[in-house]
């Protein structure tokens, strides 16, 4: 079955506009998703950075456990048992997340 030039040529521009159509209707579904992007971006942003400076974080953390010990001795029976927990829930998300 052998088509005209003008048949091709037709055919051509209904498909030129059918894509003209769909890069609209494209355009308007990624600038509605476009904030989960950036939302997502700028989580993996943080991420990169908390991994970038553990020191920045363990330092903090480390001076609030201090604190709380102090205020509360007792604690000091439990305290190395939730570290190792905090350690290894932190060793599994970073496996996660690489």
């Amino acid at each position: 079955m052998a088509f005209s030039a003008e048949q091709l040529a037709q055919r051509r521009q209904v498909l030129m506009l059918r894509s003209a159509a769909l890069r609209q209707v494209l355009h308007a579904d990624l600038h509605n998703i476009t904030p989960a992007f950036m939302v997502a971006n700028r989580a993996q942003d943080a991420w990169i950075w908390l991994r970038a400076r553990p020191l920045a974080v363990l330092l903090p953390l480390v001076a609030v456990g201090v604190t709380w010990v102090v205020r509360k001795p007792a604690r000091l029976v439990s305290l190395p048992l939730r570290a190792w927990s905090l350690w290894r829930l932190w060793q599994r998300l970073a496996l996660r997340l690489r």
